[in-house]
This record gives C-alpha cells, structure tokens and sequence, in this order.
C-alpha cells in the first residue's frame, strides 16, 4: 500500500484469495485508481479500486453526484468489463442564517428616512 496525493493505492486484491490475483488484475486496478486519483473533478474524492470474479469494484467517497457519475464513466472506459460502484456521497454540512443571531444585523438604508 502507498499513497499518492490524498489516495492510498491498494495493490493487494483483498476480496480474494492471494492465489486467484492475477498480475494483470492487480496492474489494471492499481492503474484505474491512479487515472481516477488525477481526474478532473475527483479531486476531494477518495476511490480505491479493486477486482472481484472479473468485475472492477469501486469504494470510497466523492464529493457530488457528478463525481460519481464521472468515476463510473472513467471506470467503465478504461477497464471495459462491469463496474461496481460501492461509493459514498458525502453531504456538505448546510449553512443555516438565523435571523436572531447577534452577527447578523438587518440595516434599512432608505434616505427618505433621513430627511
């Protein structure tokens, strides 16, 4: 295992047993993983790829809908077998204004006012 950037890349399949991973298999996922690591739009997305019965398996967590949407594309294009995409979306914590907080101040700039 070894990092690159904000991934970790995982060359050892862990779903299977160490008898069934072929080279081909392990170089395929450890190649998606980095060309998902460097894609446009993934990067806050945290992807590790890995190869179960002849499918390619992604796991982890994207930013948006639309970086999954890509990295399921991207998957698809370069691995040419099924995908499965076993992938979070992360929720962005919402930003709530309370009209009663002391930091918001409502200021009525009328100069009719002032006269």
């Amino acid at each position: 295992m070894f990092k690159v950037g904000s991934f970790t890349m995982m060359l050892a399949n862990e779903l299977t047993p160490a008898t069934n991973c072929l080279p081909q298999e392990i170089s395929l996922c450890a190649a998606l993983q980095a060309v998902l690591a460097y894609a446009d739009g993934q990067e806050n997305s945290s992807i590790s790829v890995t190869s179960v019965e002849g499918r390619i398996v992604l796991s982890g967590e994207v930013e948006t809908l639309s970086a999954f949407e890509r990295a399921v594309i991207i998957a698809e294009c370069f691995a040419s077998r099924p995908i499965i995409a076993n992938l979070a979306i992360r929720q962005r914590p919402h930003t709530y204004l309370d009209a009663s907080s002391p930091r918001i101040r409502l200021v009525n700039n009328n100069r009719s006012d002032k006269q």
